[in-house]
């Protein structure tokens, strides 16, 4: 190889590791760009690009995100109640929702993945004139900011422990605690605690049963 080649040789590895360097600035620069969002994070928290936060309390610490936790997913608190607290170095995958009007409270070291439903309440009554009037008030005058505007509504808690990996499609309601080390594969519906070190799965079965 001539003098002249091994110049332009060190000159273009020069330039592709300054464009990569920049390329991986930007990308970093990009992603821990943190939103304007209502509630309490660490300076290594990252909000990626699907990530949605709504807190309908205003209150910043209803809503507490760890170190190193990467959020893609919706993280929703009811004006009238609800917390969700989520741990250290957890994932919250793209189309993931969390929703609480009592508690959520996730460990460390969780993985979530895509399109998951942790949900800890019923959203609306049981008795059909209850859940009209609750959907009335919600599209003309916003949600409820008290609880006694909300008859029929059933929360409880849901305790997710750390180490816990959470399949795609899965859904966990109210009132369940997943113990740590599980895994719940994709598309279960978790409706009874499961307990620490366990794997978790439905039957294929369907339960049907009279309202």
């Amino acid at each position: 190889m001539t003098f002249i080649k091994k110049i332009k040789r060190t000159i273009s590895n020069l330039l592709i590791t300054l464009l990569k360097d920049e390329i991986s600035k930007e990308v970093h620069t990009a992603i821990r760009k943190k939103p304007s969002y209502i509630c309490t994070t660490a300076d290594t928290t990252v909000f990626l690009s699907e990530a949605k936060v709504e807190n309908l309390s205003r209150d910043r610490d209803k809503i507490i995100i760890g170190s190193n936790s990467y959020i893609r997913g919706e993280l929703l608190v009811y004006a009238h109640s609800g917390q969700i607290n989520v741990g250290d170095w957890c994932y919250i995958g793209a189309g993931t929702r969390l929703w609480s009007m009592a508690s959520i409270s996730i460990g460390n070291r969780v993985l979530i993945s895509h399109n998951v439903n942790i949900i800890d309440n019923t959203a609306h009554s049981r008795t059909p004139s209850e859940r009209h009037e609750h959907f009335k008030n919600i599209v003309t005058t916003g949600h409820p900011r008290n609880i006694e505007d909300i008859p029929g509504l059933q929360a409880d808690r849901i305790v997710i422990e750390d180490d816990v990996w959470i399949g795609f499609g899965v859904t966990i309601l109210k009132g369940v605690k997943i113990g740590a080390n599980s895994i719940i594969y994709a598309n279960s519906v978790v409706l009874h605690d499961v307990p620490p070190n366990s794997t978790y799965r439905n039957r294929i079965e369907p339960i049907i049963s009279p309202i």
